[in-house]
């Protein structure tokens, strides 16, 4: 009888052994997985586990209709392009966006795959980032994302007003690169953004592509009353709220490659007739642009009250120390530009129209475009949102493909589009 007790207490002492091995172990049984502004997985004990991912995924589903007035345009450098219609389906931005903690609830990650059919149908690390929050004031990063030189284009993609950011914007805006930047709330309501990088423009590009001088860019704005996010006036303010704010980038571009030409990293900066300033010709028969310091100051101001809203941005760009490979009649250029929109609910969080306005004026041409369209938040947030705008452009500058514009193009442009996330 005694033996047999004993023997149980021993089997007894294995289970709650075996409980305590089995509690340390990350399995199944004390992992979580739920739906929390994404697909959550975290473990239930994060202190003894710190950990935590959060998965979220968009797709802009859009229809692109463009009907020319004109048949060709012929760029300062006198090359000859044609103009052409066009009507198609595509995905913007397929994307799947991976962020959380790990080892410390400061220490936190984002990675963001992105896929346009417009793009040669791939997928790429868009943005790729790991940050330690330090204070409130003060987030430092290390990786890829956007160079904060542009209120409009710092704010991103998912919250536009129309179905894709102003021709202004697209002109004037850098991109991202690699390198280090920071940002913070130093007092309530002032934010601020600043970055280190390898250049105005070096998304994509290898190290031979680019030069060896690095950006440098920040931004700040302040928030009067509660802004928000986004342009729209989803929240209905009942007391106004707007916000305010400037921003400054500046870079030296300079090399060739290989082959003689001009570093990928320079060939973004179009002339305002969006002839490339790179561009054999461009500035002169014969000669070829292989340097430049870029000066880009933005001012920017929203305003929300009611269902209305209304923001805007100017942009103010130099070109200095312009050089080639011969003589140029020029060596600055300074092109300046603005976009403004405005928009009301007809319904509350609902049903939104909207008009846009975007110039840009520079010693090769003026551009114009004109836009009207309207918003339907499905379940009254850009989770699920249906948008349609028509564009009236005159004389395109730039070309950008996640705004369906071309340079030289003359004409009306049509844009539906669907945007579903989770």
């Amino acid at each position: 009888m005694l033996e047999r007790l004993e023997a149980t207490e021993r089997q007894i002492a294995e289970l709650e052994i075996e409980k305590i091995s089995a509690a340390d172990l990350p399995n199944e049984s004390n992992w979580i997985a739920e739906y929390d502004r994404g697909f959550l997985i975290r473990p239930t004990n994060q202190n003894r586990h710190p950990f935590e991912l959060r998965i979220n995924g968009r797709m802009q589903f859009r229809h692109t209709g463009f009907s020319r007035d004109v048949t060709s345009w012929t760029d300062n450098a006198g090359v000859t392009r044609p103009v052409t219609n066009e009507n198609y389906f595509e995905i913007e931005r397929g994307r799947l966006e991976f962020r959380g903690f790990f080892l410390d609830p400061n220490l936190q990650f984002f990675l963001n795959i992105d896929g346009d059919t417009d793009d040669s149908h791939t997928a790429i690390f868009q943005d790729f980032w790991v940050n330690y929050e330090f204070s409130r004031a003060f987030d430092l990063y290390f990786g890829k994302a956007f160079v904060p030189g542009s209120r409009d284009w710092l704010n991103g993609s998912t919250r536009t007003r129309f179905v894709a950011r102003s021709m202004a914007t697209s002109f004037f805006r850098p991109d991202r690169t690699i390198g280090i930047w920071a940002d913070g709330e130093p007092v309530e309501r002032l934010y601020y953004r600043v970055m280190v990088g390898n250049g105005f423009n070096t998304t994509d590009l290898t190290p031979s592509e680019i030069d060896t001088h690095f950006v440098y860019s920040g931004s700040m704005w302040f928030d009067l009353g509660d802004y928000g996010q986004g342009y729209s006036d989803l929240e209905w303010h009942c007391e106004p709220a707007a916000q305010i704010g400037h921003s400054f980038t500046t870079a030296c571009q300079s090399g060739r490659d290989a082959a003689g030409l001009p570093l990928a990293e320079e060939n973004f900066v179009r002339l305002s007739d969006g002839t490339r300033l790179t561009e054999l010709g461009a500035l002169a028969p014969s000669v070829t642009v292989d340097h430049f310091d870029i000066y880009l100051y933005t001012i920017d101001a929203a305003f929300k009250y009611r269902g209305f809203s209304a923001n805007g941005e100017y942009f103010a760009r130099w070109l200095e120390a312009i050089e080639g490979n011969g003589a140029l009649p020029l060596n600055q250029l300074y092109d300046h530009g603005f976009y403004f929109e405005v928009g009301y609910f007809l319904l509350p969080e609902s049903i939104e129209v909207n008009g846009r306005i975007s110039q840009v004026f520079g010693a090769f041409g003026d551009s114009e475009e004109y836009s009207v369209g309207f918003n339907w938040f499905i379940n009254s947030t850009h989770n699920c949102k249906i948008s349609f705008d028509a564009t009236k452009l005159n004389h395109c500058p730039v070309s950008a493909s996640g705004e369906n514009l071309r340079a030289g193009d003359d004409g009306l442009l049509f844009r539906t589009q669907l945007q579903a996330a989770f």
